[in-house]
């Protein structure tokens, strides 16, 4: 078999692939949560929230992890229990504590 026809069956299964792919897919909640910081984010955003008390009501909604990131180099990780993270958010910097079905925000703070 020639080298011609082995690429055309291997894109034309690849395209079928990606077909299927898009059908099944398609209108699901599906991510691709391969680095730290997309797990950590996910795992934060799928339970229950707590709010300190001096933390604002504005940033009280489920955007608030949106475009965040984590500081592993501030954060405190198997230490305990539950995981600290330090998350950053444009001039924004709050604390998560990362327990197994909760999660706490506090020491809210404006980047310096």
């Amino acid at each position: 078999m020639s080298l011609i026809k082995r690429l055309g069956y291997y894109f034309s299964g690849f395209l079928v692939g990606l077909i299927f792919l898009m059908f099944f897919l398609s209108g699901k909640k599906t991510r691709c949560t391969y680095s730290p910081k997309a797990r950590v984010l996910s795992n934060i955003e799928k339970k229950q929230w707590y709010f300190s008390d001096d933390f604002p009501s504005e940033l009280q909604d489920s955007t608030l992890l949106y475009k965040a990131n984590v500081d592993f180099s501030k954060s405190r990780i198997g230490k305990d229990s539950c995981n600290n993270y330090r998350l950053t958010k444009k001039d924004i910097i709050f604390d998560v504590v990362n327990c197994d079905s909760v999660a706490y925000f506090k020491n809210y703070s404006f980047k310096p």
